[in-house]
């Protein structure tokens, strides 16, 4: 597959997990969240300041973040770079985190997402603590990889271009952004799937 496929399946997902989260509502995941959006806005941030920008503001919440900033010095691919940044700077997060403290197994394996996503799944292990911090990365995923309107409206170009490239190399670290952001949603559906089973029933009165 060209870079391009990877790229529209991640910001489809990403887009949907966010909405995902959103509509759960979700308040226990709320301190954990602050974590996703402060790397989500911090790889805006930093992609804004090595693209020749100033950046100006910067907000984070447990539901949101923005950051303001004036117009990059390269331009046309400056906001480009810019908008896509979370992808890279959330994965290069997890993989610091994973290589200096966790040391799983999670790594890039194949530009293949079904061999990537069975390698991820099973190299987990319940019994340990690195295992349950992951799946706690994993709820963020969603919120740190996930673009925004705005991120979509500046990316679309380089998603046009990137139909036309093919790299072996860029498709690993796509394919593993696939299946962070499945297990993400997969983890999110799981949660929802436990909350409707425990749910009091509601009784009317007739």
């Amino acid at each position: 597959m060209t870079v391009g496929i990877y790229l529209i399946i991640i910001l489809i997902l990403g887009y949907s997990s966010v909405n995902i989260r959103e509509r759960m509502g979700l308040k226990w995941l709320k301190p954990f969240t602050w974590l996703g959006i402060f790397i989500h806005e911090a790889s805006h941030a930093l992609a804004c300041i090595i693209t020749g920008g100033k950046v100006v503001g910067f907000h984070i919440s447990s539901t949101a973040g923005s950051v303001s900033h004036y117009k990059s010095k390269v331009p046309i691919i400056g906001p480009m770079l810019i908008a896509i940044a979370p992808i890279f700077g959330g994965l290069l997060a997890v993989g610091a985190l994973n290589q200096f403290w966790l040391g799983t197994s999670l790594g890039f394996v194949s530009s293949n997402v079904w061999e990537t996503f069975l390698v991820v799944v099973l190299s987990l292990n319940f019994s340990t603590l690195a295992t349950w911090v992951l799946i706690i990365l994993f709820l963020n995923i969603g919120v740190m990889l996930g673009p925004s309107i705005q991120d979509l409206k500046n990316i679309w170009p380089l998603v046009i271009v990137s139909f036309f490239i093919k790299s072996e190399e860029v498709a690993q670290i796509l394919a593993l952004v696939i299946v962070l952001i499945v297990i993400n949603i997969i983890l999110f559906l799981l949660i929802w799937l436990i909350k409707s089973l425990f749910k009091k029933p509601t009784y009317g009165n007739y």
